[in-house]
């Protein structure tokens, strides 16, 4: 179980670097034509439009592969199947809930709650 885990991380891990690495082969194809554009044309007024219009994809395109979370993605197709009456088997629809309660001790301390509880029962037999 933990290979077919590992497994599928690595392949999640590939997927993205290898989406950063064409997103910077983009970066690089869009600056390298439109400066060659501009040096062969002298600045025509029509490369504002090549300029523009190819940067706004190049905008979505980093927007994609940065800012993209694949979780938040397969937890929504997961909410969405629920709603298809599919139960997932594998994808956490909701996000981890921490195993132990914690709360504020008097003194404005994080403490967990069972050790709060020995503590409260020490102040009791303190002050018996």
């Amino acid at each position: 179980m933990d290979d077919e885990r590992y497994l599928a991380a690595r392949k999640a891990a590939e997927k993205r670097v290898k989406s950063r690495v064409e997103f910077y082969q983009h970066l690089a194809a869009y600056v390298m034509v439109n400066a060659m554009l501009a040096i062969a044309f002298n600045f025509p007024f029509w490369m504002i439009f090549v300029t523009f219009g190819w940067g706004a994809g190049l905008l979505a395109h980093g927007i994609e592969v940065f800012f993209d979370d694949p979780l938040r993605r397969e937890r929504a197709v997961a909410r969405e199947m629920e709603k298809l009456g599919y139960k997932p088997t594998d994808v956490e629809t909701e996000k981890p809930k921490r195993d132990r309660l914690l709360t504020l001790g008097d003194d404005g301390e994080l403490v967990e709650l069972d050790e709060l509880e020995s503590r409260n029962r020490e102040d009791g037999r303190m002050r018996r």
